[in-house]
């Protein structure tokens, strides 16, 4: 049985006398598993709902509908049986290196093909059924999001620990074979999947053309707590430019081969090295900015929209807390406020000493590195100090788990506003 956490209001479920707290046992007499199960069983134009109330008891309930119309009932998760769990024991995962009480999302070592499909995360597919492959194919799940690394099957075993992560190109020929199109990652990890294998990787991924949508390259993170886990570090700054340089010759086969780019770095290997970033419109509606690639590209293009001002209207002190990328990342938008009259602007970098100063983007900044170096300021020098507020879930809680609240209570003293982006920046400094 599914819970179901809100009916809204004037809904076709509402009218139907559905209520909160009401669970649904099956639709059309079938049983629902996932959020995937219940679209294609509300997908009819009549709908038999078998539920049971807060009381426990059971009714039947027939819905109608126009096509097009919501239905009205919200979930409080998409996955209603569990959720799958990953089986590897990657070198390079992200969630290992992480102490404890952090949040939970953080801690959850999910690889659930619904996820990928429904929200879009990255998957292996080394946990997958027979049935579920079936599943995906029949009921066309399509794009899923997959995590390559690598095509070489042994390379691909020994980086996650797992004997099946060596179905990778079986699994993404049948995949294709079916026209079930995807995006892919790779994880570069320096001594593994570099040089000569990422060279392998991305020649054999260019052959699932069209079905294959993306290409994401992302450098491999570490954080100060791998006590226990595989030796491995960080890519040099060397490392990165010769990375760069084979995702380029690669990049210009895609589009030699099929007229479009679809391989992509992320905007750390451009940071971090002299090469220039690539234009907007090379990120072609930006399919992997979850994963940190175009993020910048995408600052600098709002950036063009936004009309500074040529002086403020009265004197304005201000300070951005970000981390040491974001500091790189704002450098354009740093030079468009200089010539601003009237405009303090200093940039605050806080270092990672929660994760380890090797890790650097503001998105994994916590509530104690931010409240340390905000502390070092001298109370009333700034009239705002503004911090992004992709340091935040929807919970309003940081990664630690100290909630917002919170947080501005222990700094009350200190002005602090929490920004989405810089237009949103922008609207504050000039109408307060």
């Amino acid at each position: 049985m599914v819970k179901i956490e809100k009916v809204i209001p004037n809904s076709t479920a509402d009218k139907a006398g559905l209520k909160e707290e009401y669970k649904i046992i099956t639709i059309n007499g079938q049983k629902i598993n996932d959020y995937i199960d219940y679209l294609y069983q509300i997908s009819e134009p009549v709908i038999e709902l078998e539920i049971e109330t807060k009381n426990n008891q059971r009714k039947n309930i027939e819905l109608q509908r126009q096509p097009g119309e919501e239905l009205g009932i919200e979930f409080k998760e998409i996955i209603f049986d569990g959720l799958k769990q990953c089986k590897n024991n990657c070198i390079f995962c992200f969630v290992k290196q992480q102490p404890q009480n952090m949040r939970n999302s953080l801690n959850q070592m999910d690889d659930d093909y619904r996820f990928s499909f429904l929200q879009g995360s990255f998957v292996t597919l080394t946990n997958l059924e027979q049935r579920e492959i079936e599943r995906i194919i029949d009921k066309n799940l399509s794009p899923i999001n997959v995590s390559v690394h690598t095509t070489n099957p042994e390379l691909r075993i020994e980086m996650m620990k797992n004997p099946r992560a060596g179905e990778i190109n079986r699994l993404l020929n049948l995949f294709q074979k079916h026209n079930i199109q995807f995006h892919t990652q790779i994880v570069l990890c320096p001594g593994y999947n570099d040089q000569a294998e990422l060279d392998k990787t991305l020649a054999d991924l260019l052959d699932f053309y069209p079905q294959i949508l993306s290409i994401g390259i992302v450098p491999v993170g570490l954080t100060r707590y791998r006590d226990g886990l595989a030796d491995l570090r960080t890519l040099t700054e060397q490392e990165m430019k010769n990375s760069l340089g084979q995702i380029k010759y690669w990049q210009q086969k895609a589009v030699e081969k099929y007229d479009e780019n679809f391989i992509y770095a992320a905007d750390e290997f451009y940071l971090n090295t002299e090469f220039g970033l690539p234009d907007y419109n090379n990120y072609n509606d930006f399919p992997q900015l979850e994963n940190g690639i175009g993020l910048t590209a995408l600052l600098n293009e709002q950036i063009k929209e936004i009309s500074f001002p040529d002086s403020l209207t009265e004197k304005k002190r201000i300070a951005i807390m970000t981390s040491v990328l974001g500091e790189k990342s704002l450098k354009k938008f740093a030079d468009s406020l200089k010539n601003i009259a009237h405009l303090e602007l200093d940039f605050k970098v806080v270092k990672n000493d929660f994760f380890g100063e090797r890790v650097t983007v503001a998105g994994l900044l916590t509530a104690q590195d931010l409240k340390a170096e905000i502390k070092k300021i001298k109370l009333n020098k700034y009239d705002k100090i503004f911090i992004p507020d992709i340091v935040l879930n929807d919970q309003m809680k940081f990664l630690d788990e100290v909630k917002k609240e919170d947080f501005l209570d222990e700094l009350s003293g200190y002005k602090i506003e929490f920004v989405s982006n810089i237009k949103e920046f922008m609207e504050v400094i000039k109408n307060g």
